[in-house]
């Protein structure tokens, strides 16, 4: 009888041990790309890990890859263009001027904002309220996950904004007290 119970109390502990718990996530998530021509495309973008016995899968987007297990990262590349427009292969094969993505709570924007200190591209990306700049023209956008989905992002090849690099008045450019310059701030 002691035996028996070792033995069942030995198989539990083995079964429990050794067989790796996966938990699924799924962000629901939305893209609007603003090409340079001005055509604009939104679409739904999830971000979702799922298993089912020995089948794991991870989505983003309309991209589906088979995967070993729940992945601990993933990173987009971000690649600003000699031509001053972006480029990311998850979202689009055709290069764009801005986009807009939310990811569950998470919120990122890319748009062309003229400052009064340059930065490349004149770009703007915020994730989650916080700005940065390029600093290279290729860029990572970094998540990491755990079993409800993204804990953390991080960037490479930007910069993050101090809060001192404010957007260029575009009214400086008319002469101090000019009609021109008062009809510029009067359709501010």
């Amino acid at each position: 009888m002691l035996k028996t119970i070792s033995r069942l109390v030995f198989i539990t502990t083995l079964l429990l041990t050794s067989v790796p718990s996966f938990a699924d996530f799924s962000l629901d998530g939305k893209l609007k790309l603003t090409f340079p021509s001005g055509a604009v495309k939104e679409l739904d973008f999830p971000l979702s890990y799922s298993h089912k016995d020995f089948d794991h899968t991870f989505v983003v987007g309309s991209q589906s890859f088979a995967v070993s297990g729940q992945p601990e990262s993933y990173s987009f590349a971000v690649l600003l263009k000699s031509n001053n427009y972006v480029w990311i292969q998850e979202f689009s094969k055709d290069q764009f001027k801005s986009f807009t993505l939310t990811l569950g709570e998470h919120n990122f924007s890319l748009k062309k904002q003229v400052l009064n200190k340059p930065v490349k591209g004149d770009y703007i990306l915020t994730i989650d309220g916080k700005d940065y700049f390029f600093q290279h023209t290729l860029a990572q956008i970094n998540f990491k996950f755990d079993d409800d989905g993204i804990t953390e992002i991080s960037v490479d090849g930007l910069v993050a904004s101090l809060g001192i690099n404010t957007s260029k008045d575009p009214c400086d450019e008319f002469e101090e007290d000019s009609d021109e310059k008062k009809e510029c701030e009067f359709n501010k």
